[in-house]
């Protein structure tokens, strides 16, 4: 049976909502249930490149457990800011501006949900805002504390990690040059979203980036309908692919804002999905979490990156067992 989705092209179960905080105009999804009442919100943050509807199959589900759902559009995406310079897409300023939507909404504390760069400002709101979350999920990006040294990314990806040289490339500003119009952008989506050429070729690989000679060729990739590739475009075509791409270029700030916190530890029960074919986060990058983090539950799914969409059932199940087993049986999520 297929699992219920958001749809992109109206549905009612949603609302478009914004409100302006730390001088950003933040733009975000509001559903909750028919009745008006809640056991708690649950704000998901997206990540690259995505926006507050990449969380569809995930919102109804979330819903139907009596939670608030707030899935905003986070800074340069979509509906929201999108500031040309990096700085304010650091963590922290990031992490600041979900504290202040939520208390907006008139929530002190809330559960997060977060995937890829999603999922790192969540861990990061956690560390910065401790007193806000409850319960923390996320999905295919694992917890990295705060460095004590700085370690730039060309020197990451020549001496450990060259699946994270894509990241150089993102930060370079070449790709702003070439993709501008909304057919391109639909192209450079489809590349990040697993689209194939005739001849089977990919556009993205971890350890280049896109693949410019081949986004033209591109066919959509099938873990999105026509016309949701058609609202993403859209929504990516408002104010194009530079403040999305600004969150790769915060490496530095993030360091020296964080040396403020390399001393804290998330403490909070934490939920990680872990994709096992994910090209950009191979699997052992997660095997050292559970020393950071004492109070983890790890679970896999056979997917790559796009993991949300690939097996919803699957990653919904997991994350509606966690919530009723550990948010809801402690007794500091309240109950309807």
């Amino acid at each position: 049976m297929p699992v219920d989705k958001i749809h992109v092209s109206g549905d009612a179960r949603i609302k478009y909502q914004s409100a302006t905080v730390n001088s950003h105009k933040y733009s975000y999804l509001l559903s909750q249930p028919e009745t008006g009442k809640y056991r708690a919100t649950i704000f998901l943050i997206h990540g690259f490149p995505d926006i507050s509807m990449g969380w569809r199959y995930q919102i109804p589900m979330l819903v139907s457990m009596g939670l608030r759902v707030v899935a905003p559009d986070c800074l340069g995406y979509g509906r929201t800011d999108a500031p040309d310079e990096f700085e304010p897409y650091s963590h922290k300023r990031c992490a600041d501006d979900i504290k202040a939507l939520a208390n907006h909404l008139g929530e002190s504390k809330v559960i997060l949900g977060g995937h890829d760069w999603g999922a790192a400002l969540a861990y990061r709101v956690a560390l910065w805002h401790p007193d806000l979350i409850s319960h923390l999920f996320t999905v295919c990006v694992p917890y990295a504390r705060p460095m004590e040294k700085y370690i730039s990314i060309e020197d990451l990806v020549a001496n450990a990690a060259p699946h994270f040289a894509y990241q150089i490339q993102f930060a370079s500003g070449n790709l702003e040059t070439a993709i501008r119009s909304k057919g391109e952008i639909s192209q450079f989506l489809s590349a990040l979203y697993g689209g194939k050429t005739e001849k089977r070729e990919h556009g993205f690989d971890a350890e280049k980036g896109v693949l410019l000679d081949k986004v033209p060729h591109l066919k959509p990739s099938r873990l999105l309908s026509e016309e949701e590739l058609d609202y993403y475009s859209t929504e990516f075509a408002r104010n194009g692919i530079h403040g999305p791409l600004n969150w790769y270029r915060t490496r530095k700030v993030n360091f020296e804002e964080e040396q403020a916190i390399l001393n804290r530890r998330i403490v909070i029960p934490v939920l990680f999905i872990q994709a096992l074919k994910d090209e950009a986060l191979p699997p052992h990058l997660g095997k050292s979490m559970a020393k950071h983090i004492p109070n983890l539950t790890l679970k896999q799914v056979n997917t790559a990156h796009w993991a949300l969409w690939e097996k919803p059932e699957e990653v919904n199940e997991i994350i509606a067992t966690w919530l009723k087993d550990v948010a809801f049986t402690e007794g500091r999520v309240g109950k309807l």
